[in-house]
């Protein structure tokens, strides 16, 4: 009988979830809105998109706390749902937007940040301390395109275009990050900028079927794709290099991965899971010595799924960085 109630407010719980999110989905005029998901029969992470700011102080991510109601079931603040920073020292974790960011990526200098809203790619000013939302500007208006990763000279956008259509064909594509100079460079998705800023890096597979079993190195200085590096399993995605280039991390197949430049000496980092489908999965820090990222199972109804855990890139241990009540 206990089963039977527990698989019922499980379903319960997932429905009102989807409500919530179609609601706000409605709400047109607000472009930053990171849009909605469609979660199905399993529970929603209370953290996303970890990413680092090049200054090393501190943390963004999306957050959608979690309570219990008077009756003892778990629920989500959607009143304090919005983009979160937190110090890296686990302290002042504080709401400075009342909006999700779609796929956030930090500016090289620290002071934009791009992000996908209605696949589109939009940036936005960040002052050290908050956003100014009123340079909210749209860099891309034909197709559907996602993923924005800054050049590290801060010059240029490199974006997953997911569709072909009149404007140009699907892949990896590039613009200045003013969004002028838009053109198509090779077919991929997932782009990563090598740290010296001549290597592109994407994802593709060996057919329409396996669409993310290699990953494949773009020159931009030559124009051409210049190697192909085999992947693990049949589902990869996120590939980021190191910031001293040495080592690409990328997820896999439900976990974090790590591998050397070219492609050798592969080993797996987590084993308890690692969120993909909500948001961004993990983000470098600044001196290459950590990686944060979101620890996700969607079999988990706990409390403690859906939170922001650190890695220590020196010993390969990980250690607990955010908690749900």
């Amino acid at each position: 009988m206990m089963v039977m109630k527990s698989q019922k407010l499980k379903i319960l719980y997932a429905l009102s979830i989807l409500l919530i999110l179609f609601s706000l989905s409605c709400n047109k005029d607000n472009p930053v809105d990171g849009g909605v998901i469609d979660i199905g029969i399993v529970p929603a992470p209370a953290y996303d998109s970890p990413v680092w700011h090049p200054s090393g102080l501190f943390i963004g991510f999306n957050h959608t706390p979690l309570g219990e109601s008077r009756w003892g079931e778990q629920h989500f603040d959607w009143y304090s749902r919005g983009f979160w920073l937190i110090n890296t020292d686990g302290t002042n974790m504080r709401r400075i937007l009342p909006y999700t960011l779609q796929s956030p990526a930090w500016s090289p200098d620290g002071q934009w940040i791009a992000f996908v809203s209605g696949a589109q790619i939009f940036k936005m000013r960040f002052n050290g301390t908050t956003f100014d939302t009123t340079t909210i500007t749209q860099l891309t208006t034909e197709g559907r395109n996602f993923f924005p990763a800054w050049s590290p000279d801060g010059q240029w956008i490199a974006y997953d275009r997911s569709l072909p259509d009149k404007s140009g064909p699907a892949g990896i594509w590039r613009m200045k990050f003013d969004g002028s100079l838009k053109h198509a460079l090779f077919g991929g998705s997932f782009p990563a900028w090598d740290p010296r800023g001549n290597i592109l890096l994407g994802v593709i597979g060996i057919s329409s079927l396996t669409a993310g079993t290699r990953f494949i190195k773009y020159n931009l200085t030559q124009s051409e794709v210049v190697d192909t590096l085999l992947a693990t399993g049949n589902d990869n995605r996120m590939p980021r290099y190191s910031p001293d280039g040495i080592y690409i991390a990328f997820y896999s197949s439900g976990n974090l991965w790590l591998m050397d430049s070219v492609g050798n000496n592969k080993q797996q980092l987590t084993i308890s899971g690692v969120d993909v489908s909500f948001g961004l999965p993990f983000s470098w820090s600044p001196d290459g010595s950590k990686i944060i990222y979101t620890r996700y199972q969607s079999n988990d109804w706990t409390m403690k799924n859906g939170v922001l855990w650190m890695i220590d890139m020196n010993n390969k241990t990980e250690t607990q960085f955010t908690y749900n009540p």
